[in-house]
């Protein structure tokens, strides 16, 4: 099941056409309007603020010293956020141990959005018990549909490794989450 990633923002051509003969006012337009999604990405794979902004530097500096190499046969976003995995994958190889993100204290304007606020933050705890490397494969394949020929391709590695971390990676979070929940039930009583 493949969420939003929020990637899927349209570009206008002109602005492609300025930046791929070096235009910096379109470059900007460009960085302005992916950043956004390109640090989210960076984050949930890596889980560090300060490595997610490193990531996003670098595939930005990618993505506008290669703009000529776009063929655009594909949508502009999904080669950025291409660029952007890529560099995620390749930083969690450089520093197999990125530190925690802390979570914010969000308020929600009724009861069902708290409810599902606490089911995304129960989620998000439970994903940070997996390994950086679980992390992201679990990412990569159910929110960014990537297809595992894909995912091992990233981590050079053979396809049953991206199947069989998946596979382990969802068991430990079917775990993870029913010890929580069992625990709400017990402290609800």
């Amino acid at each position: 099941m493949m969420a939003e990633s929020g990637f899927d923002i349209a570009l206008d051509e002109l602005v492609l056409a300025g930046a791929r003969r070096g235009d910096l006012d379109a470059c900007e337009k460009i960085y302005r309007k992916y950043q956004r999604p390109a640090f989210n990405t960076a984050i949930r794979i890596c889980r560090c603020p300060e490595m997610a902004n490193d990531i996003c530097q670098e595939a930005f500096i990618t993505v506008f010293r290669k703009i000529r190499q776009f063929r655009g046969d594909a949508p502009f976003w999904g080669w950025l956020r291409r660029v952007v995995v890529n560099h995620a994958i390749s930083a969690i190889r450089r520093q197999p141990s990125a530190e925690h993100i802390e979570f914010e204290d969000y308020q929600a304007s009724d009861s069902g959005q708290q409810e599902q606020m606490g089911v995304a933050m129960d989620l998000e705890s439970a994903l940070d018990q997996l390994s950086s490397t679980d992390r992201a494969i679990v990412w990569l394949h159910d929110v960014e549909g990537y297809r595992h020929r894909e995912i091992a391709g990233l981590f050079s590695k053979t396809e049953s490794f991206s199947k069989t971390r998946l596979a382990r990676a969802r068991a430990r979070l079917r775990e993870v989450m029913a010890l929580a929940e069992k625990s709400q039930n017990i402290c609800a009583s």
